[in-house]
């Protein structure tokens, strides 16, 4: 009986580890010293865990659409903050500031000191002392 509690105080624990060890920082994937800001239009909003996520196309300036994504918090974080599923709409013209990708794809994690804006119009403030996304 003794065997089998220590077994299972181990594959517990194991598991424990596992799961807190599993979450990503951002700082492997995005580069926290530049800051990008950007207006386009939302093609998509995906409020799934771990992370939401907002797509949207950016007009170069040769004209050139090129597809970005802002990776945002959970839908729960972002809930308690008062956000909603139907925040943003395909056809929505968005402004957001991210750090970009390090592997430079069109990707980026939303910088939350920045306010995001819809239609020119504030619809997310910016918070002092947080800067990326968890």
């Amino acid at each position: 009986m003794k065997g089998i509690k220590a077994s299972f105080v181990l594959v517990s624990s194991f598991l424990l580890c596992t799961s807190l060890f599993a979450h990503h920082g951002t700082g492997a994937s995005y580069d926290g010293s530049k800051e990008i800001t950007l207006t386009g239009t939302v093609t998509q909003f995906v409020w799934r865990n771990p992370h939401t996520q907002l797509y949207f196309d950016v007009k170069d300036e040769n004209g050139k659409v090129l597809s970005w994504s802002a990776e945002l918090n959970s839908p729960g974080i972002l809930a308690q903050e008062g956000w909603t599923r139907h925040m943003f709409k395909p056809g929505d013209v968005v402004t957001i500031t991210v750090n970009p990708s390090k592997a430079g794809t069109s990707a980026g994690n939303t910088v939350r000191t920045k306010p995001i804006l819809i239609g020119g119009k504030e619809v997310v403030p910016g918070r002092a002392g947080r800067t990326t996304v968890d």
